[in-house]
């Protein structure tokens, strides 16, 4: 039991934690209100949704690839289901699982592109990253769809209790079923293989493609979920939602131990390094300090969260 506890903390994802925690403390101590049931209420609503989207990089990061096109994917999904709700006088519900779908579909087409011209991930998210911004800045002109009704809202912006926010809920149990399909399915074991030696899977009969397009188009549905949620928190359908996700998203999946090479991390990790990229924001607010330093901070982190997973690549060689 110590063995297993030393190892946790020794671990990069045990590290953030600590560091979190003792972050939480320091804005606590300063402020006298980072530990009230409000704040930890709306910090956890917030958080939630870097998380997910944290999930949904995690997973193509452990094939040992990056999607760029997360943050609008999320953002077109989010139209899809506003438009439908509010032009097209579609039931929300309806309308939820339309955009989901189109979701994987878009996260499908990232697949095609790369698997069946064996194309570099970076450039073809990059480039349809561009794409679906473009279409929703087209379809929308820039302007906010809103009269999204309250029968579905109340799942971005209730919570249960009184206390925990309801898109905390849809994360956690994001979490569980991803935690399980990684650890105990067949498919991801796959997913751990391919990242980790592409061509040593392809040997024992792992079908590479099948399952990077599974992956690409589950990341889509993920992506999609994160900006529904949003839709319904806010009420309305922006066109800059999601806009800077995909950032948080790979610096939340590096610092909680997902190897940008592939083949290690996990969804534990992200979790943690989720929380502490939305401890540092919710922080800056309570501290009184310029959002623009938000800016700074994530892109310092981010560099950090590059070299700890470079040195973490270096140790492991080394080995």
């Amino acid at each position: 039991m110590k063995e297993k506890i030393l190892g946790m903390v020794k671990s990069t994802a045990g590290a953030v934690l600590i560091v979190t925690i003792l972050m939480t403390v320091i804005v606590q101590l300063l402020t006298g209100h980072f530990y009230t049931a409000y704040n930890l209420s709306t910090f956890s609503r917030s958080a939630s949704f870097t998380i997910i989207i944290g999930f949904a990089q995690t997973l193509v990061l452990l094939l040992g690839g990056i999607d760029l096109s997360v943050a609008s994917v999320a953002g077109l999904c989010s139209m899809i289901f506003a438009m439908l709700t509010t032009v097209g006088g579609v039931n929300p519900f309806l309308s939820i699982a339309i955009a989901l779908m189109a979701g994987v579909a878009l996260g499908a087409i990232n697949g095609i592109f790369i698997c069946s011209l064996n194309l570099t991930p970076f450039i073809v998210t990059l480039a349809t990253s561009a794409l679906y911004k473009g279409i929703i800045y087209v379809a929308t002109k820039g302007i906010p769809l809103t009269g999204i009704p309250e029968s579905v809202t109340i799942i971005g912006q209730g919570t249960l209790f009184g206390i925990i926010p309801y898109p905390a809920i849809i994360m956690v149990v994001l979490a569980v079923i991803l935690i399980y399909m990684l650890r105990y399915t067949s498919f991801g074991r796959h997913i751990y293989a391919v990242g980790g030696n592409e061509h040593a899977a392809k040997i024992v009969g792992i079908q590479i493609n099948k399952t990077k397009m599974a992956v690409y188009a589950l990341t889509g549905f993920i992506s999609a979920l994160a900006g529904i949620l949003m839709v319904l928190r806010l009420g309305s359908s922006q066109v800059n939602i999601g806009e800077n996700w995909a950032m948080p998203s790979i610096t939340a999946g590096v610092l909680g131990g997902t190897s940008m090479n592939g083949g290690s991390g996990g969804i534990g990790g992200t979790i943690v390094g989720g929380l502490l990229m939305s401890v540092i924001s919710f922080s800056i607010s309570l501290l009184g300090i310029s959002s623009y330093w938000d800016q700074i901070v994530t892109g310092v982190v981010v560099l950090i969260a590059v070299a700890i997973d470079s040195i973490r690549r270096r140790n492991n060689s080394n080995v």
